[in-house]
């Protein structure tokens, strides 16, 4: 099977087997033990102040210079993508990105647009299937509609802050072969931009957004169920007395759920719509571009905050602290403008940090001994970094972002997921069970965390099995029951009696449940460690509503495993991780393994 490696991995491959090639193929169990070498090289402190300009993130191996994507950061329900849902921005300014593309092809390769220009670039935009289901001019108190408008493609300066939030939240990664994804990458889009002309926005350009949205039920006619508000208002003042925030309230009585930033000062203070006591407001956390499991202690005590607002609203006679939930809050990748100078010069670096790469004394193909480019090499370097640094750079086509407008997205991103899961939940539904789900920061304030860290995955889950959801009353995946349960399962009709029984016959194994919710594929398998990761030993059973389930008696000790999907409309297999299981181990692959341990 040909090998979707990490580029860590193929070069360490490479090093052993010089010819070798990810078309090729290498079986899974060699993969990760080259994954496990890449990760004990991995420098315990950040190589970032070890090239001399400093690199503007942090990263622990020299393979890996780059920024951690979102789902490599909080692992999310990739097979619900949030399509058949709409998510309304309100910002300053957006742009047509390829990442918003409807079904994930582009007519022509990006290095070519610098050429194109601006003009050329629009034109191929426009022919291409997007998933804005339309474009809504406010500025300056005026308003006008279509996808046609100008302010739509002029790629001024404040349009990026409108194309990061969208990307952040749906973009399907076009541009970087679908690594910097966001956690919706089907939903739709409804960018509404807001404020005057110079740029600003003042609070009565958010109440002019909201009540648009309100107004002859706009958000019902486009199927909003998500509003991110990445802006802030001018005034501190109660919610009651806030206009922003009543218009809020009232959208939020008829079922959508708005999510907002909590801002970026580090203050006690919440600007509208912040503020209002149905609005989910959202703050950032930093984990230093580190790997970490939500299942390890220590690794979550190393988490540090963002400089995020936080305060506390008077709600129907009680205090609620805001803000409720945190999301990465730093050096998340983001597209830059495709037709601003910005991005021909950051794909140029690209290009020549890539030859310089490559052909650095003790790469591939070449012995460590040879230094004969080091006395040209460093000052070459210190002018791409610099430029590198100028535009955050992390990828040909990407650079790293931070703020509570970045965190927000990804909060409406999952948003959208749950209610592509399951569409009969309202907002305030939607909002507790995100809530329900997080992971708690106990070794920070409780005024500066709410309910504590996004958990995109299993807020999805949450969802799927909430009230009329698709999977109510099914156990998550990697269930380890114990005999009584496994009774009750079988009443229950959530397995067989012929699933019950020990294969050894001596208990030396242990029951474990795998479920996969998948609804268009044909069949399902697990594989993993323990049947030498071969499709087709441990099938899953249908079992309605597109979950595939089945009970299998594992031995002792540490297992990684996926699912593998067979579809007829699919050109071939797809190998998923269990979206259930928060435990996870590093595979090699662009998307690590799920892990089961059985005691």
């Amino acid at each position: 099977m040909a090998v979707d490696a990490q580029p860590g991995i193929v070069r360490l491959i490479r090093q052993d087997a010089p010819g070798w090639r990810p078309a090729d193929g290498a079986c899974p169990t060699c993969i990760g033990q080259y994954a496990m070498r890449l990760a004990a090289r991995r420098s315990p402190t950040s190589l970032h102040t070890a090239t001399e300009p400093h690199t503007t993130f942090p990263y622990y191996h020299l393979d890996e210079e780059t920024a951690l994507s979102q789902p490599q950061r909080l692992p999310d329900y990739a097979p619900i993508t949030g399509a058949g849902v709409t998510i309304a921005f309100l910002d300053s300014g957006y742009y047509p990105h390829p990442d918003l593309a409807q079904d994930g092809v582009w007519p022509s390769d990006p290095p070519l647009w610098a050429k194109l220009g601006a003009d050329a670039l629009r034109r191929q935009l426009e022919c291409a299937p997007l998933r804005l289901v339309e474009y809504v001019d406010l500025t300056d108190g005026g308003e006008e509609i279509g996808l046609h408008l100008p302010s739509l493609w002029d790629g001024a300066g404040a349009s990026w802050h409108g194309q990061m939030t969208t990307t952040l939240a749906a973009g399907n990664g076009l541009l970087s072969g679908g690594l910097f994804r966001g956690y919706a990458p089907q939903a739709q889009l409804l960018p509404i931009k807001i404020g005057a002309s110079n740029g600003r926005i003042p609070e009565a350009a958010i109440l002019a957004g909201l009540r648009w949205l309100l107004r002859d039920d706009n958000w019902l006619r486009y199927n909003v169920r998500v509003v991110n508000i990445a802006v802030g208002g001018d005034y501190d003042e109660p919610w009651y007395n806030n206009l922003v925030c009543l218009a809020a309230e009232e959208l939020s009585n008829r079922g959508v759920l708005l999510c907002a930033a909590a801002g970026n000062s580090g203050r006690r203070l919440l600007y509208a719509p912040a503020q209002a006591p149905s609005v989910l407001t959202v703050g950032g956390y930093e984990d230093a571009n580190r790997r970490w499991s939500p299942t390890r202690p220590e690794e979550v005590a190393a988490l540090a905050l963002y400089h995020h607002n936080s305060g506390r609203v008077l709600a129907h006679g009680r205090w609620a602290q805001k803000p409720e939930l945190l999301a990465l809050g730093r050096w998340l990748p983001a597209p830059i403008l495709p037709p601003s100078a910005v991005f021909a010069e950051v794909y140029a670096i690209g290009e020549l940090r890539r030859v310089l790469f490559e052909n650095r004394p003790g790469a591939a193909g070449r012995p460590a001994e040879d230094g004969l480019l080091d006395e040209w090499m460093f000052d070459v370097w210190e002018v791409v970094r610099k430029r590198m640094n100028a535009h955050k750079w992390v990828h040909p086509y990407y650079q790293h972002v931070d703020g509570t407008s970045v965190a927000v997205a990804q909060v409406s991103a999952t948003a959208a997921q749950m209610f592509a899961a399951n569409p009969s939940l309202t907002g305030a539904e939607v909002k507790a069970l995100l809530l329900g789900a997080a992971l708690p920061l106990p070794h920070h304030p409780h005024e500066q965390t709410g309910s504590g860290l996004l958990q995109p995955a299993m807020a999805v889950a949450a969802a799927l099995r909430a009230g009329n959801g698709p999977l109510a009353g099914r156990p998550y995946s990697s269930a380890q029951p114990t005999p009584g349960e496994l009774q009750k399962w079988v009443r229950q009709g959530r397995v067989t009696a012929s699933e019950m029984g020990d294969p050894t016959g001596n208990g030396e194994t242990q029951p474990v449940y795998f479920g996969h919710y998948a609804p268009d594929a044909a069949g399902v398998s697990v594989v993993g460690s323990w049947n030498g990761w071969q499709p087709g030993v441990h099938r899953l059973r249908p079992a309605g509503h597109g979950w595939h389930h089945g009970l299998f008696f594992l031995p002792p000790g540490r297992h990684a495993y996926r699912f593998w999907l067979t579809d007829s409309a699919a050109q071939r297999p797809l190998w998923r991780p269990d979206p259930e299981n928060p435990m996870r181990l590093e595979g090699g692959y662009g998307e690590d393994h799920s892990l089961v341990e059985v005691s």
